[in-house]
């Protein structure tokens, strides 16, 4: 059998399926192609949260191994008291141990990807070149229409989600994909 294609390449850009050859065709469903844009282009703007304030990735990190090993060792005792003694410290303790635990992995998680999205929305976290950790907003220009956009995570509840540029005046059809690689680093 030879490797050509005996099929119509041409129509209205509709898919009809029956049967046919469609070894060596390139089959194009979508016409739309979404440009690319840099953030040069789109005038990327960092907003620091809480006035650019930032902590220490290591700090953070052995906080929050102090916290565990001391929340651990609390709630040890709270659950198996001294004879006579009860304790009301169990669920600080465990909330205790929950922060730190995600103290440490934020910090691990950060030194890694070097971007990532915080509670709410709105607030990435962000490392900078000597481990200081930021919380910033970012907004954009619409390359498109010139209006404000804001850069929000957004997918579905129980799904994967991803960061886009949302335009505030015409938000369905101008959003933008972030690639975080293309954003400056922070320099400290």
């Amino acid at each position: 059998m030879s490797g050509d294609n005996h099929g119509s390449q041409t129509g209205d850009n509709s898919l009809n399926v029956g049967v046919g050859d469609f070894r060596g065709a390139h089959l194009n469903i979508n016409q739309t192609e979404r440009p690319t844009f840099t953030p040069q282009q789109m005038d990327i703007q960092r907003a620091p949260a809480f006035g650019g304030r930032h902590l220490n990735s290591e700090r953070v990190s052995a906080f929050g191994y102090v916290t565990g090993a001391a929340s651990l060792f609390g709630l040890y005792f709270a659950l198996f008291p001294f004879p006579g003694k009860q304790s009301s410290w169990t669920m600080l303790l465990m909330f205790a141990l929950m922060v730190s635990v995600v103290m440490v992995v934020t910090s691990a998680v950060l030194r890694r990807r070097k971007f990532e999205h915080f509670f709410g929305s709105r607030h990435y976290l962000e490392i900078g070149d000597r481990g200081g950790i930021y919380v910033n907003r970012f907004t954009a220009t619409c390359p498109w229409c010139g209006s404000n956009m804001h850069l929000r995570h957004v997918g579905p509840k129980e799904g994967p989600r991803s960061d886009h540029f949302i335009c505030e005046r015409n938000p369905r059809q101008h959003v933008i994909d972030l690639d975080p690689t293309l954003l400056p680093d922070i320099e400290e």
